[in-house]
């Protein structure tokens, strides 16, 4: 009788260790698919494979979709300037979008009856997977061992060690996921409201007392809202022939370095409670300050209103993997209208824990268009004359007036 094939999700973290595990003494071959979408570094790709051949997995697929990720998800969240609530860059959270669907694309190739992901319920994850699923393979089974038997991670250690498998003290006490886009930490500290992560939570940030007493300042330059180069004390941070991701990933390093992306966020999930995760992002955290602080240059005041308020709810859809549905479609057409002078150059400095916006040049600013018009704030205008000035100024309080009138209607 043949076996029943289903993919797996795989990190080799501790819930997806379980469920490979608890498929395979279910009867299931076990299929695990590994997407790169930032998070491994060198020999943890080996590592994963060779974790998914000890839990019993018949065969591992790496996919590096980091290329993807950036293109499709990354560029537009820049272009947005969506950061979570004003702060979170959704770090790992957007990313599984691209991981879904690229499991769905092994399960496809290997003839599977059934996808598993080692998500629980309490968090936003598995809607995000279950979401992008239905959506691209619909006749596929899903299933979800740690959310539909509602376990702990203390529960799943102790089945692993019970059968002889090794559990990392590390992996059991923090759920780390790291990405191009950022780090995700939750653990102990998290649950509640008021505690901080302890140091050594953080998986590559440095503490703001141990970064560097000097900063560095680094050139960003954007052609049409995307990020082109990165030159550091006159060298450039990657070389012109590395992938598109390169500048992400190594401003992750650097602001990591100077104690740049650390925070913890808060708020509101998909499925509605209140949640708290802390996140390493100093590569998306710098970018997008580099990149609004250009679009502040070249941009109307109109233009940078209707973007602030579009480019968030484009963010939070994205965040919530709503991306098949065709606004997203229209979202992108604004957002890539709306980069068309987004062209220049920002110097940023990075320092104890700060992004320090220096200075922004462009060939569309509009500073330097008023100069030439013969408008210097703080000095004057040839543009208008006193009069007119006088004039504006009296019309512009006319509203105010008429309201404090209003306010105290004559007996």
């Amino acid at each position: 009788m043949t076996k029943r094939k289903i993919v797996l999700a795989f990190s080799g973290g501790l819930d997806t260790s379980y469920a490979l595990v608890d498929f395979r003494e279910k009867g299931w071959d076990v299929v695990t698919a590994n997407i790169d979408t930032g998070g491994l570094h060198s020999g943890e790709a080996e590592a994963v494979k060779a974790r998914a051949e000890e839990l019993g997995a018949v065969e591992h697929h790496v996919v590096d979709a980091r290329a993807e990720l950036y293109d499709r998800v990354v560029t537009y969240a820049i272009k947005a300037n969506y950061l979570r609530n004003g702060a979170y860059p959704s770090c790992v959270g957007a990313e599984r979008l691209i991981q879904a669907e690229k499991v769905v694309e092994v399960a496809l190739k290997v003839g599977a009856t059934g996808i598993a992901h080692g998500s629980t319920g309490a968090g936003a994850d598995h809607v995000r997977y279950d979401a992008v699923i239905r959506a691209l393979a619909p006749h596929l089974e899903i299933i979800t061992p740690v959310r539909d038997e509602r376990l702990v991670r203390e529960e799943e250690a102790e089945f692993l060690r019970s059968r002889g498998f090794a559990v990392s003290e590390k992996v059991k006490k923090y759920s780390i996921n790291e990405g191009l886009i950022g780090t995700s930490i939750g653990g102990e500290e998290t649950y509640g409201s008021w505690e901080y992560l302890p140091e050594d939570a953080w998986t590559y940030t440095k503490s703001i007392a141990d970064a560097p007493d000097e900063g560095v300042e680094l050139h960003l330059s954007f052609d049409k809202g995307v990020v082109t180069s990165a030159v550091v004390d006159g060298e450039p941070l990657v070389s012109e022939d590395a992938p598109n991701y390169a500048i992400l990933s190594a401003l992750n390093v650097l602001g990591g370095e100077h104690g740049v992306g650390r925070g913890i966020h808060m708020g509101s999930t998909m499925v509605g409670n209140l949640a708290r995760v802390g996140f390493e992002a100093p590569g998306m955290l710098i970018l997008i300050a580099a990149h609004r602080e250009l679009e502040k240059l070249v941009l109307s005041n109109r233009q940078q209103a209707t973007k602030a308020q579009l480019g968030n709810t484009y963010g939070d859809l994205l965040h919530e993997a709503v991306y098949f549905d065709p606004i997203m479609d229209d979202f992108r057409a604004f957002l890539d209208s709306s980069q068309t002078r987004v062209t220049g150059t920002v110097r940023v400095k990075l320092h104890k824990g700060n992004i320090v916006l220096l200075g922004s040049s462009s060939p569309h600013s509009l500073l330097d268009a008023a100069t030439r018009a013969g408008i210097v704030y703080g000095h004057g205008s040839s543009a208008w004359t006193g009069e007119q000035a006088r004039a504006f100024a009296h019309m512009y309080a006319m509203p105010g007036s008429i309201a404090r009138l209003a306010a105290s209607p004559a007996e």
